[in-house]
């Protein structure tokens, strides 16, 4: 019998756009099993917030707050954030590691802001987890929602998802992610005009790039509960074996009840495709991770 992974690393707490608190989600994690734990709440800064087509549109949601448009500004509010993680975990008596999951820019700038803003956290791991599209300089930027609406041209669709993939790449080459979210995110918005082949050679580029810098993807169970189907597709998943690249399993949990769900069955895929390597930071050195990824 296939042992069940019995932790996860991609959630999300009410900092963000989670629905229940760090303790709520740490309560669950513990009642369903779980050995620790990784909260990787969303950090999404880009200095033309206010300027997106999408920003009217997160206005409608409590989440809005979770975009910024100056690291400096929200510094104090995710250092307390890291700081009520560690609290939580000697509280209830858990490991819990500090994670965030980022949307990856790329306008000059932006890589050495994020690096002096990290530097000034006490986290331990980076999920590359890019939601949005941008132009050709990253200065507008937009939610993967809204690009059917925005971009109607086929071939300027095109370029938008191209550049996606080329932006996790460059997420890859920074050297601070340890793993990739939802590789082909882009179908759950993107349906209708995005084609697994029509793209091959970009996420085959991305996937030989993630091999050599040796950083890691997740099977998400998200796409089931969203979609019917697993983040990323049975075509990438074959890539990734080929590759021998490094995989979690991901609930991407934004409430306590999606904690853990269908892992089960995340470890019946991961066992079809040959896929034994796997991350678990249990045993991983807070210290020395933060000063690598310094």
């Amino acid at each position: 019998m296939t042992d069940v992974q019995n932790f996860t690393y991609h959630c999300h707490t009410n900092f963000s756009d989670g629905n229940n608190s760090i303790e709520e989600m740490v309560l669950r994690a513990k009642e369903i099993g779980f050995s620790h734990m990784g909260i990787s709440d969303h950090l999404i800064v880009h200095k033309n917030l206010y300027q997106s087509p999408s920003y009217e549109g997160w206005k409608k949601y409590k989440t809005v707050d979770m975009y910024a448009q100056d690291f400096k500004k929200i510094l104090a509010k995710y250092q307390k954030h890291c700081a009520d993680i560690r609290q939580a975990a000697k509280k209830m008596n858990m490991n819990i590691l500090v994670g965030f999951e980022v949307d990856f820019f790329t306008y000059d700038g932006w890589l050495e802001e994020l690096k002096e803003f990290l530097s000034l956290l006490d986290y331990d791991y980076l999920i590359s987890g890019n939601h949005m599209v941008f132009n050709e300089d990253c200065s507008t930027f937009f939610d993967f929602s809204d690009l059917a609406r925005i971009a109607s041209a086929k071939d300027e669709i095109h370029r938008y998802i191209e550049r996606h993939f080329f932006a996790v790449k460059s997420a890859v080459q920074s050297g601070l992610f340890d793993f990739v979210a939802h590789l082909d995110y882009v179908k759950r918005y993107c349906s209708a005009i995005y084609d697994y082949c029509e793209y091959q050679p970009a996420i085959c580029d991305l996937l030989d790039e993630m091999a050599r810098c040796d950083v890691g993807t997740e099977l998400s169970t998200k796409g089931l509960r969203k979609i019917g189907t697993y983040y990323p597709s049975a075509e990438i998943m074959e890539e990734v074996a080929q590759r021998n690249i490094k995989t979690v399993i991901s609930d991407d949990a934004h409430d306590v009840i999606e904690l853990g769900t269908f892992f089960a069955d995340a470890e019946q895929v991961l066992l079809q495709h040959n896929i034994s390597r796997r991350i678990n930071f249990e045993s991983v050195d807070k210290k020395q991770k933060l000063l690598q990824n310094k």
